[in-house]
């Protein structure tokens, strides 16, 4: 008997198929060959019988014409066009994901139609609504990133009164790599908006707004925002913004612009010395440091009133977030930038490159970290299966 062969590595003798001959497929389907790679499949009769093996040939045909293959195999799902001829392989997996699929639609059709039926002839004892039919893999058939603009108020309540018991249902490890891939594509998305504006000539209060904004996320370690203190302490001047550290502890924050200088080249010596720009700013957090620190009792009260955070206000750090220290040429001046930034007491300056760098570092660790959450999540899974059935 001569067969046409689909483009395989496996040996001739391995390739069988059969002719569909029953009259359920119609005259259309008729003599159409079914394939299969490797053992054949039980589920498939001499006369080309085998679950939706009629509408698979119908939808093939549609799309195809009569230049198609059809072969069953054990976990190949693919299309291949060779010579003009579509090469479609389908899974024994997918087989059957499709017949559990058909008979629970079935079932669940079956049971609304009896609710109904019986609520109709015999209200006072039926009163039941049918319930909606939900078909296994319609979720994961509608769920993608393109539909997430376009979800309405009532999709969004939906969502967050069902994710809550859904959650609750899923293993700590499942969870935790859904709370791992919300937050690694939230900061990913905040990494690159940041290392895009730094490419443009965005203003001074642009990137005030920015940070204040995102500043928890994209330096670990701090647990809260304080505004401008709004203590009236004579003609004391304090912070526009602080942070509080995860230990109580205060930080005070002065932002700058990523394209302001960061250093001056002293001729004579050869030396770098800090911008004008930057040693304002120096000085600047040097005496909101001393201002705190001198009535450090007011600012507690003030804080823990305001916030409910019991703070310990014991000489706080300045932290000076400018510049781009990617922007300097030469060895020397970052080897003086260093130096400079050594010799300051209280205060650290930071780049906008160096908290770019730590975001994507902290980034990259949630993905490391992710990977074997997920593969616990699955072996997870794969137990609660075994154990139904």
């Amino acid at each position: 008997m001569i067969f046409q062969m689909a483009p395989n590595k496996q040996s001739k003798k391995a390739r069988k198929f059969v002719k569909v001959t029953n009259r359920a497929y119609g005259n259309a389907l008729k003599g159409v060959r079914i394939y299969w790679e490797g053992k054949r499949p039980k589920a498939l009769k001499d006369d080309g019988r085998i679950g939706f093996g009629k509408h698979v040939l119908e939808q093939l045909t549609k799309r195809f014409g009569k230049k198609f293959r059809w072969i069953l195999t054990q976990d190949n799902d693919s299309v291949v066009t060779e010579r003009g001829i579509a090469y479609v392989r389908m899974s024994s997996a997918t087989i059957a994901r499709v017949n559990s699929e058909s008979f629970a639609r079935t079932r669940d059709i079956k049971n609304d139609i009896i609710t109904r039926t019986l609520a109709s002839l015999y209200p006072s004892y039926f009163t039941g609504k049918p319930r909606s039919v939900f078909v296994p893999g319609s979720v994961a058939a509608l769920i993608t990133k393109g539909i997430v603009p376009k979800l309405s108020a009532s999709d969004r309540k939906a969502l967050n009164e069902f994710l809550p018991s859904y959650l609750a249902s899923e293993s700590v490890a499942a969870v935790n790599l859904v709370k791992a891939a919300a937050e690694i594509q939230s900061l990913t998305e905040l990494a690159h908006t940041m290392e895009e504006a730094m490419g443009e000539t965005k203003g001074e209060s642009w990137w005030q707004t920015f940070i204040r904004a995102n500043i928890l996320l994209i330096q670990q370690g701090y647990i809260m925002a304080i505004e401008k203190m709004n203590t009236a302490i004579g003609g004391t001047k304090y912070p526009d913004f602080s942070l509080v550290t995860h230990d109580s502890y205060l930080d005070i924050l002065e932002i700058k612009k990523p394209t302001t200088g960061l250093l001056k080249h002293d001729e004579g010596r050869d030396n770098y010395y800090w911008d004008s720009e930057v040693s304002r700013a120096i000085i600047q957090v040097e005496n909101y440091i001393s201002m705190v620190t001198e009535h450090a009792p007011s600012v507690r009260s003030y804080i823990l009133d305001t916030y409910k955070v019991d703070l310990k206000v014991v000489r706080p750090r300045g932290i000076i977030l400018v510049g781009d220290a990617r922007l300097l040429n030469e060895q020397k001046q970052k080897d003086d930038l260093r130096l400079l930034s050594q010799g300051l007491k209280n205060i650290t300056v930071v780049t906008y490159d160096e908290l770019l760098t730590r975001l994507k570092n902290y980034i990259e660790v949630l993905t490391r970290s992710a990977k074997p959450a997920s593969a616990a999540a699955r072996t997870m899974r794969m137990r609660r299966q075994t154990s139904k059935a």
